[in-house]
Order: structure tokens, then sequence, then C-alpha cells
């Protein structure tokens, strides 16, 4: 890849974060440069950008929500009564 053609990708990443390595390979075919996909992701790396998918969050309902306000309540004036009594164990998946 030519550091010009790197220079390209570089500025359309930071210009639209979510733009994929196939329509950057489009792009840069576009201007008679072809360059493999993983080539693309492997020079965005390199200087930095890598992609990033966020963690997923479970969803909460609105029973979940006021369960877990009324249980932080309840508990709130002295948490050290509570943990008294649980019995902490190992909760590694196997």
């Amino acid at each position: 890849i030519t550091p010009r053609a790197q220079r390209r990708l570089i500025q359309e990443v930071t210009k639209d974060s979510t733009t994929t390595s196939k329509e950057l390979q489009a792009s840069l075919a576009s201007v008679k440069v072809s360059v493999h996909d993983s080539t693309i992701r492997k020079r965005l790396g390199k200087n930095g950008l890598h992609g990033r998918v966020p963690r997923r969050k479970p969803l909460l309902s609105k029973k979940n929500i006021k369960a877990r306000l009324s249980f932080a309540r309840k508990h709130l004036d002295d948490p050290q009564d509570f943990w008294e009594n649980t019995l902490w164990t190992d909760e590694t998946k196997v």
C-alpha cells in the first residue's frame, strides 16, 4: 500500500468511524489501488485506529428495575447484616 493510499484511508476513517474495510477497499479501487481488506485493517491498526464493537448490555424490564431498586433500598442502611450470612462460592463456568 502506498503512503498516499494509507493517508486516504486514515482520512476516510477519521471522517466516518463506522466505515467498513470493504467500503474502504472499494474507495481505493476507485483510484486504481488494489488492496485486500485485511491489509486495510492491519494498516489502520498500526496507526491506532482499531475496530471495536461495544459490549452488549442486557436490557432491564421495568419490573426488574423496580425489584433492584427496592432491594438496594432495603439493604442500604446496614449492608454488613445482609452479607454476613452469605456463603461465597467460586462461580466460574466449567
